[in-house]
């Protein structure tokens, strides 16, 4: 393997590996945001466990608390849409890679998260077949996503980073 295919191979796990923890930050936001409205509607509660009621008012810069809340939302519902976009794009170049069964590979292990093993299997492939049309896939998917970005920097060799995502994925 020669340099260049290295350098496209790096560039592919790197652009690949962050849509894997995509779908459980998205969960997590969701959360977060079921959290902000909760608060938001408790700000101004009415208290109904004393003999006179109190509370339901509106407390002095319960509107500032309440706009807080509204902007951490928002700023929350754009990054689910930021990193939605990141996993569809992503989803698109696998399907758009000519090595089809490397990017059905690729689409297990990265799209639906399943463990690299575990996505060898799903081909019907052994092991060395199936590592072989990954790293196909890899090469093609870097290939595109260096030439399709002049400005992306291209992994080095000496690059300690890479030599260990290199022999971290068993290519």
């Amino acid at each position: 393997m020669d340099h260049t295919q290295q350098d496209y191979i790096i560039a592919a796990i790197k652009y690949l590996s962050p849509i894997r923890l995509i779908e459980k930050q998205i969960q997590s936001i969701h959360k977060e945001i079921c959290q902000l409205r909760r608060n938001i509607t408790s700000i101004g509660a009415i208290d109904y466990s004393k003999d006179r009621v109190s509370g339901g008012g509106t407390p002095v810069g319960i509107e500032e608390s309440v706009a807080r809340f509204m902007d951490i939302a928002k700023e929350k519902n754009r990054k689910i849409e930021a990193l939605s976009k990141q996993y569809c794009d992503a989803s698109k170049m696998i399907d758009n890679l000519q090595e089809a069964v490397g990017a059905v590979i690729l689409r297990y292990e990265y799209i639906l998260g399943l463990p690299t093993k575990e996505a060898y299997k799903m081909v019907g492939y052994g092991e060395t077949q199936s590592k072989e049309y990954k790293r196909k896939a890899l090469e093609e998917l870097g290939e595109k996503l260096v030439n399709s970005d002049p400005n992306r920097p291209k992994p080095t060799e000496t690059d300690a980073k890479s030599r260990i995502m290199l022999s971290a994925y068993r290519l």
